[in-house]
């Protein structure tokens, strides 16, 4: 196994090298007459964490240096057909720097190796992967592809399709690039006839055999299976520093239990774009819990290297049905717009869903054990997109406003039994910050996402630099903060960090 990652590596290195030096490849082809395009990028990453004391979950210095390299290429044998497909490859060349660091290896990261230096997984590597065909008002995709349904950044409410790719934790800051395409069948039909009062009106279907289930891939738990970004989970007493041990998980049956069916009518009515949206499918989480007797045989080796004891629960869980209806809603509200900060319509964004008979574990408080129980919920969130002057911070360019505020209900809470990381009523606000100088290549943003229920947040600030249409430079920091212990974005308070991440693209 280790011979074979190796060879990764090299090929992926002479790969890169190869595609810098040659940006000739980038060009566009031609077969059998019509055109084929490539396109792609290259970026190296390297974090380094701000604590200055040593703490079991972390890493100081150098925590991380992730490489990503994308390729993409579409080609349109006629003008009612097209291919693409895409892929990228993922390394993070910690692991071979620090290898035979002490402190690395008595923390236990080395052994995150396996799931994090190289993602080698063909669902990893290719990425999309899909033919469309236009017929009329008709459009069919088939194959591995990314189905967005959202109005809303930096949480998911309707995005539900694609799972999502969080095992690095913050580290990858480009949220684009954490959803999973997934084999798909997607059509839709543009009705050609419509009331007057109707801009346009498209139907979509997505259905999702999942020959090949692929679950959303959280931040795993214990620094031997999620690496740097593991948790530090308190309990009374000794923490949970290393590993929880999963047991069995049901993943639904393949043609059977596996089936998803979405469907999306999507109009432009009034200037206001309005879905109305349908899912029948599985979650992409799992919901768990403690078999007891909860704790497992201990290993040898059950502390950890600050004297802490290693727990090992086993713990058994479920990928439930998740069905839902929802709506979104988007329009300009053109009476807000104001001459003095500078003429432009905020964009009010909308998008809510309920759900039926989700799956919740409910627990006793202070008691290990747990058990599945379903409830219908509510989640919605509101959103504003607006674009102002603020000319002794920026003559030149506007600044991108968009708060939005994010609630999330269970309406059959119990009184006396809870759900891990969850009230009855949920509330999450998120505040995004940009603009530009130097004629649009100096880029500043800040991102501020607050956690009402557990007092936390995660703060980032971003400087991202276009050298030329080739390259582009990256920097920033990520803030954790929480009040209340072990919940939200405490579990990550030790790991504030500094980014740095050059880009080449070609094409």
């Amino acid at each position: 196994m280790k011979k074979k990652r190796f060879l990764i590596l090299f090929w992926i290195v002479v790969l890169t090298m190869a595609l810098s030096s040659f940006p000739v490849m980038a060009e566009q082809f031609t077969v059998l007459g019509k055109p084929l395009n490539l396109f792609g990028y290259a970026t190296q990453g390297a974090s380094f964490s701000l604590l200055d004391r040593d703490k079991y979950d972390t890493e100081k210095g150098l925590n991380s240096a992730l490489m990503n390299l994308f390729v993409e290429g579409d080609y349109t044998p006629m003008k009612s057909l097209k291919f693409y497909a895409s892929g990228m490859l993922t390394v993070d060349w910690i692991y071979q720097l620090k290898h035979k660091d002490s402190s690395w290896n008595e923390k236990l990261f080395n052994k995150s190796y396996k799931n994090l230096n190289v993602d080698d997984k063909y669902w990893q590597l290719l990425k999309e992967a899909h033919v469309t065909w236009t017929p009329g008002d008709f459009m069919f995709r088939i194959g591995k592809q990314i189905v967005n349904w959202g109005e809303t950044d930096g949480f998911r409410l309707m995005d539900q399709i694609n799972p999502w790719d969080q095992r690095r934790g913050f580290a990858d800051v480009e949220f684009e690039t954490n959803i999973i395409p997934i084999w798909l069948i997607r059509t839709e039909y543009n009705l050609p006839i419509k009331p007057t009062w109707i801009q346009s009106l498209n139907l979509e279907f997505v259905y999702n055999p999942n020959p090949d289930f692929i679950p959303n891939q959280g931040i795993m738990i214990g620094n031997d299976d999620g690496g740097i970004w593991a948790p530090d989970i308190p309990l009374s007493g000794p923490h949970m520093g290393s590993m929880i041990r999963t047991g069995m998980i049901d993943k639904p049956k393949r043609w059977r239990e596996g089936n998803e069916f979405a469907f999306r009518i999507k109009g432009v009515v009034y200037d206001s774009v309005i879905t109305l949206n349908a899912f029948y499918g599985r979650d992409n989480d799992p919901v768990t819990n403690l078999i007891p007797p909860y704790l497992s045989p201990l290993p040898p080796d059950i502390f950890a290297s600050d004297g802490n004891l290693i727990l090992h629960p086993l713990m058994e869980g479920k990928y439930p049905l998740f069905r839902f209806v929802g709506a979104t809603f988007s329009r300009d509200i053109t009476p807000l717009r104001a001459s003095f900060l500078g003429g432009v319509s905020p964009v009010v964004r909308l998008e809510t869903l309920y759900a039926f008979d989700s799956t919740f574990a409910f627990g006793t408080p202070g008691t290990p054990i747990s058990r599945f129980k379903k409830s219908d919920e509510f989640r919605g969130a509101i959103g504003v997109d607006w674009k102002v002057r603020i000319p002794f911070l920026n003559p030149n360019t506007y600044f991108m406003i968009s708060p939005q505020f994010y609630y999330r209900r269970i309406n059959d809470y119990p009184s006396i039994e809870e759900i891990s990381g969850l009230k009855k009523n949920n509330y999450q606000t998120t505040l995004m910050i940009n603009t530009s100088y130097f004629h649009n290549k100096l880029t500043p943003s800040f991102f501020w996402l607050h956690d009402v229920n557990s007092k936390s947040d995660f703060f980032r600030l971003q400087l991202v630099y276009d050298y030329s249409n080739k390259w582009h430079f990256t920097l920033g920091s990520c803030f954790l903060y929480g009040k209340k212990e072990g919940q939200g974005f405490e579990l990550f308070e030790n790991k504030d960090y500094i980014y740095f991440k050059v880009s080449y693209k070609w094409g």
